[in-house]
């Protein structure tokens, strides 16, 4: 009787352990998702950028295992784009795109992504930016100051000439218009004595301002423009081929750090594809607006792109004013003079690769 006694506990041990662990299993708390709020001014359009960064919100989630999911909250529904680096810098968004445009007191260094000079192709700017950038702690250091974290940048792409009199394929055509310009075209326009009259209205304004005649025409991003509608009232547009503006995505800092080893490595690797990917989407949405533009059914535009001369001429006239501009930033920061030069330098070697070689996903 002690034998089949002990032989029934020690079948009935096991057991009774097995159901004990699979009942703990099946009671203890499943790791829920981390939510991160991606703030974005793209309407939630079906476009090659807005596919990208849906694969990446998506690709963050599936290399994680599920461990960040990331929301994205479009058309500045969740922060304003001129309020971005703040919104993303207190919180109310974790992770966004932004302008350096609207905080060059807070990232100088990070304004000098912003040129007249150099090509506007999106692949070239961005990836001139990324090699001027590369092992420049400067960079990553007022990154730091301001509690952000930089995982990823997009070019805005080809700068265009809109106008309602005119092409204007050289400053000599402005003749007295009133247009809209850059901050650094009014300093080109005044070193140069320009004959035309800056206006300043904001961007959402721009199709009234054609239309009534506020204005005669603007500098503005050949990707917008079939989205505003601006070819309803500009007749002519000039693909210009030079400047840019670089958009960065960061990240709150402090939201960083909360992330493990493995979330932070997932975003670290997905940044040069991320990258890679804006800059081939920005180039097929310039394309596709460029055939908009040419053959809209209804408000088709006088489309002309500068000849190698005319470009030159633009960039001899805005060298003076980009070298006021960076003489300025240097004030706030001294690494900014080098930096200009070494993105300068890169957008010249990229352009040229380019020409060369291609695009890297047209390449064998």
């Amino acid at each position: 009787m002690d034998v089949l006694k002990q032989l029934r506990l020690a079948k009935t041990l096991p057991a009774c352990a097995l159901f004990l662990s699979l009942a703990a299993g099946m009671t203890a708390p499943q790791v829920e998702a981390r939510t991160l709020n991606y703030a974005t001014p793209a309407p939630p359009t079906e476009r090659p950028s807005n596919d990208v960064l849906r694969w990446w919100a998506e690709e963050v989630e599936r290399r994680t295992d599920g461990s960040i999911e990331i929301k994205i909250h479009w058309l500045q529904s969740l922060i304003k784009f001129k309020d971005a680096a703040r919104g993303i810098q207190s919180g109310i968004a974790d992770i966004g795109p932004m302008s350096p445009e609207y905080t060059m007191a807070q990232n100088p260094l990070l304004a000098m992504s912003q040129t007249e000079l150099g090509s506007g192709d999106n692949y070239v700017a961005s990836e001139a930016w990324r090699r001027a950038t590369d092992d420049f702690e400067p960079i990553e250091q007022e990154a730091a100051r301001n509690g952000l974290k930089p995982i990823g940048f997009y070019s805005s792409g080809v700068r265009v000439n809109m106008s309602t009199t005119r092409p204007y394929l050289t400053p000599d055509d402005f003749k007295g218009d009133k247009v809209r310009l850059t901050p650094r075209a009014v300093s080109a326009a005044a070193a140069n004595d320009w004959d035309l009259t800056s206006v300043n209205i904001t961007f959402t304004d721009l199709y009234s301002g054609m239309e009534r005649g506020t204005i005669d025409g603007a500098q503005s991003y050949l990707y917008l423009m079939a989205p505003y509608k601006h070819n309803e009232v500009a007749k002519y547009v000039v693909e210009t081929g030079i400047g840019q503006s670089l958009v960065p995505v960061m990240m709150n800092a402090r939201v960083w750090g909360s992330l493990s080893a493995k979330e932070k490595q997932v975003i670290q690797e997905l940044e040069p594809v991320f990258n890679e990917k804006m800059a081939k989407a920005g180039l097929e949405e310039a394309e596709i607006a460029k055939n908009l533009l040419k053959t809209h059914p209804k408000y088709t535009v006088d489309y002309h792109v500068l000849t190698d001369e005319q470009r030159q001429l633009w960039e001899q006239h805005f060298a003076p004013a980009i070298d006021e501009y960076v003489a300025d930033i240097a004030k706030r920061d001294p690494a900014a003079s080098e930096l200009h030069q070494r993105f300068l330098s890169q957008l010249q070697a990229v352009e040229q690769e380019v020409r060369e070689q291609g695009y890297p996903w047209d390449r064998n």
